[in-house]
């Protein structure tokens, strides 16, 4: 994990940068889909890639609980795929075009800046029956057969549908993950991201977002903020002399009120 330096959000809503696996704050302005009173669409999770590499290839496993009027708490499940790749191998260089991408024979939309994202209409990508990524390859990416083995990392614990601002956020990590090379607590509201980054195996008791850093956050009433604890696990592959990265990741994602 020493030279984890990028997170990418699927679709690509919003690139941040980190420098190192410590813990992490990082600001920025993301793009959000603002949950109605009826059936909201779910988040994209954060995302993280490994360097050095020629591309990442993240499979996400994704519950979002949001709050309805008169029915209450209810859940979304969904499966993401989202995959990248570049002309140089430090992961920050020209996003290019590999071709046809799919994950278990599910076909990936292209984006305008060449990224791969699953079929948004398509909630089941079959993860429950392994992983097995294909591309087709070009501009330098070799054509990849790979599938990735072992477990989705998990996460047991309950997120809360309210966040007071002048108390520390504490969410319980310790044995609720498992399977995990990494965890990360996120917090997005509006035009700000919070980022806390921890260590998976074990992950630490509790992550924590202190009243400090929330106490600048505008007031939110209609559970439009987004809070995400998520674990991942990786590894790095070697296709015709090149590194990739494959990342499996489960998201718990809820719809919060800020006070």
């Amino acid at each position: 994990m020493k030279n984890l330096f990028k997170m990418i959000v699927p679709a690509g809503a919003i690139i941040l940068s980190i420098s190192s696996c410590d813990k992490t704050t990082t600001t920025t302005t993301p793009t959000t889909n603002t949950p109605t009173n009826t059936t909201p669409t779910s988040p994209t999770p954060v995302t993280p890639s490994v360097g050095n590499f020629y591309g990442v290839m993240a499979a996400v496993k994704m519950d979002f609980s949001y709050e309805v009027p008169v029915i209450g708490q209810t859940k979304i499940s969904s499966q993401i795929g989202v995959a990248t790749f570049y002309d140089n191998n430090n992961g920050s260089g020209n996003i290019v075009d590999a071709g046809t991408v799919s994950v278990n024979s599910n076909t990936f939309d292209k984006q305008s800046n060449n990224s791969y994202t699953s079929d948004a209409t398509k909630t089941d990508l079959g993860f429950s029956n392994g992983v097995n990524w294909k591309v087709t390859g070009g501009n330098g990416i070799p054509s990849i057969n790979y599938t990735h083995s072992g477990s989705f990392p998990g996460y047991s614990g309950t997120l809360p549908t309210e966040i007071d601002k002048s108390k520390d956020l504490e969410i319980d990590l310790g044995s609720k993950v498992t399977g995990a090379d990494s965890v990360y607590l996120v917090l997005i509201t509006g035009s700000t991201t919070i980022i806390k980054h921890y260590d998976g195996n074990p992950a630490p008791s509790k992550g924590v977002i202190p009243a400090s850093e929330l106490s600048g956050l505008t007031n939110v009433t209609d559970n439009s903020a987004y809070l995400e604890v998520v674990p991942f696990t990786y590894k790095t592959p070697t296709v015709s002399g090149k590194q990739f990265v494959a990342i499996k990741e489960t998201a718990a994602v809820a719809g919060v009120n800020i006070k």
